[in-house]
């Protein structure tokens, strides 16, 4: 009996479509967030006072219209300018451009590893995700703000949470 070598080679196991394309848009939606907070960063004060001249020009307009509107609308108006005052200081601008890098950096580095086909990757990208859900919570505490943007950051990580997990059958 004769064997030839074409019998011992295997083939690489062959990386999923679905799971390419979800690898593709992590790619460029980490690059995007990277980006975005490396500008944050630095640009903090710039940021911070457009939204001083902002809530100085709400507040003017609800001077002038404190009468003709409704009080409750005026307060929660008011409410949400100052919650996104406090959150938009230089400091809590350039802390919260750091934790989105750090979140980045473990999506990528779960995407790159699910890219080989590596399941690690996806225990990574949950960390990041819930690093992402957690890290606003915890330097701004429980308001309207940090819930509205947490909760639509959280629904697309959870949403690509299942997608990987779809695939979690063609990793090793």
């Amino acid at each position: 009996m004769q064997t030839n070598l074409e019998d011992f080679e295997t083939m690489p196991p062959q990386r999923p479509v679905f799971l390419k394309v979800l690898c593709i848009l992590t790619f460029i939606g980490s690059g995007y967030g990277i980006i975005n907070s490396a500008i944050t960063y630095f640009k903090a004060d710039d940021i911070s006072r457009i939204f001083i001249e902002a809530k100085a020009k709400v507040n003017d307009d609800i001077a002038k219209h404190k009468n003709a509107g409704k009080p409750e609308k005026t307060f929660l108006i008011n409410n949400i300018m100052n919650t996104a005052s406090a959150i938009s200081t230089p400091d809590n601008l350039r802390k919260t451009s750091i934790a989105n890098i750090i979140v980045v950096i473990f999506c990528l580095t779960g995407a790159i590893l699910m890219w080989k086909l590596n399941r690690i990757g996806f225990y990574l990208y949950i960390v990041g995700t819930i690093i992402g859900v957690a890290v606003p919570f915890y330097l701004f505490g429980n308001n309207f703000i940090t819930t509205l943007a947490t909760g639509a950051a959280s629904f697309i990580g959870i949403l690509f949470i299942i997608f990987y997990a779809m695939n979690l059958k063609s990793m090793k």
